[in-house]
């Protein structure tokens, strides 16, 4: 399935001349996400030798076998052999390695992979290219609407209303891509079998080995918190007020017990993070937003969100199951709104933007607020195409703005400084 992240792999290989100013690049992001794939097809395009080595599949492999390969005395064959290194160790031994085998002319490209963090005092010697799950205008690619990409992208810009039937097709296909979600193999599936009969068993794999994954690779304690934390999540966005709350992981829990937990979440992608932002702090935007707020740990008010608003699909539908009473109610609401809190906190991560949350006293809230050219974009989603609301103007008394965007299956307008977007569009944002 082609990425559009791909065109940042070809300026990496295109640019720079010099080999030794060429750092490797480093595809990170959770499992599951189509990593190991988008190098593949990049290396398959582009070069005519690969070679691939799989440290997790492979527990043997070893510097020594690095060194190997920066021994042979063969010719290098320069642009035409790339090495890939898929779950790198993020020992300090290895990537020295690495770079010897780049820098001796073994291997003038070299793509490593890595769901877990690389330490800070290594990142530098990498180029990082984070990678997320699919976005919506990838899933048209997908599905076969690629036409629809550059419809989308015009009426974003014109703020004119796309035709009726375009707009209710796309919204057909939006709510299609929220049960589905952006993870390849669940689009796959999908795809493959024309239904989405499969499509929760893909969700249900890759969640099982989520929580393999953090037992494998975390001390105990801190592993049974973490798994404790993911599966609380679908529990937190069923609530009106989804701000993340400590006492739906067990009675008596505290930040203090699991803020190293949450943070070990965020660090490999499982999940997404989002901070409150205070009245205060409108004012001077700047300094809270470079200090990366999804960091911030002492920020005890925050949202959390899936990697993936498939999966939370999923994990809802199998929480409201539990009580069939009320399924009919949280649908139509709670659930919507927490998909689509899920979906809009997803693309904005992806297209690398810093997003917080805002609310005045429980008056007004703000459901995103990024920074965008030298002024903050407040973000409204709303479950329908009614969109009335106070909460942007309440906004407007704390902070100056040129205009807000509110998100809902309304069609493309702008009015009174409010432009309106349908959710297929907020790619463009």
């Amino acid at each position: 399935m082609k990425r559009k992240i791909i065109d940042v792999l070809i300026e990496w290989k295109d640019n720079v001349i010099n080999q030794k100013e060429r750092k490797p690049i480093l595809l990170t992001g959770t499992k599951g996400v189509g990593k190991t794939f988008l190098a593949y097809d990049f290396a398959k395009s582009f070069f005519k030798h690969i070679t691939y080595l799989n440290f997790e599949q492979d527990k043997s492999l070893s510097t020594s076998l690095l060194r190997y390969f920066s021994s042979k005395k063969e010719e290098p064959l320069h642009d035409n052999r790339i090495l890939i290194l898929d779950e790198i160790p993020s020992s300090a031994e290895m990537i020295s390695s690495i770079l010897h085998l780049q820098t001796s002319g073994a291997f003038p490209y070299i793509l490593a992979i890595s769901s877990s963090p690389i330490p800070k005092e290594h990142r530098q010697r990498f180029q990082t290219l984070p990678i997320y799950p699919m976005e919506f205008d990838e899933f048209l690619i997908a599905t076969g609407n690629e036409w629809y990409i550059e419809v989308i992208t015009n009426h974003f810009n014109s703020d004119k209303k796309v035709p009726d039937i375009v707009h209710k097709e796309l919204l057909t296909l939006f709510h299609l891509y929220l049960q589905i979600g952006g993870m390849p193999a669940a689009i796959n599936e999908y795809i493959n079998m024309s239904s989405l009969i499969n499509v929760p068993e893909q969700h249900q794999n890759l969640i099982g080995s989520y929580h393999d994954f953090i037992v494998r690779d975390n001390p105990e304690s801190d592993a049974l918190k973490m798994n404790q934390v993911f599966d609380c999540i679908p529990l937190q966005m069923l609530k009106t007020n989804k701000k993340f709350q400590y006492k739906l992981i067990r009675k008596g829990t505290t930040h203090a017990m699991y803020q190293e937990a949450i943070q070990k979440l965020n660090e490999r992608y499982y999940t997404i993070p989002c901070r409150k932002i205070c009245s205060e702090e409108l004012s001077d935007s700047n300094a809270f937003f470079s200090g990366n707020p999804a960091e911030d740990v002492s920020n005890t008010n925050f949202k959390l969100y899936l990697a993936d608003t498939g999966l939370l699909y999923t994990k809802l539908t199998e929480e409201i199951g539990k009580d069939r009473h009320e399924a009919d109610e949280k649908l139509s609401t709670n659930r919507k709104k927490a998909l689509l809190e899920n979906y809009m906190a997803q693309a904005l991560q992806a297209r690398g933007y810093p997003f917080a949350f805002w609310e005045s006293d429980s008056i007004a809230k703000i459901d995103f607020i990024i920074p965008k050219e030298d002024h903050l974009l407040p973000i409204e989603i709303h479950c329908s195409d009614s969109t009335r609301s106070k909460s942007i103007s309440v906004f407007r008394q704390k902070c100056d703005i040129p205009f807000a965007v509110k998100i809902s299956s309304k069609n493309f307008d702008y009015s009174n400084q409010i432009k309106y977007i349908p959710y297929y569009a907020v790619f463009c944002i």
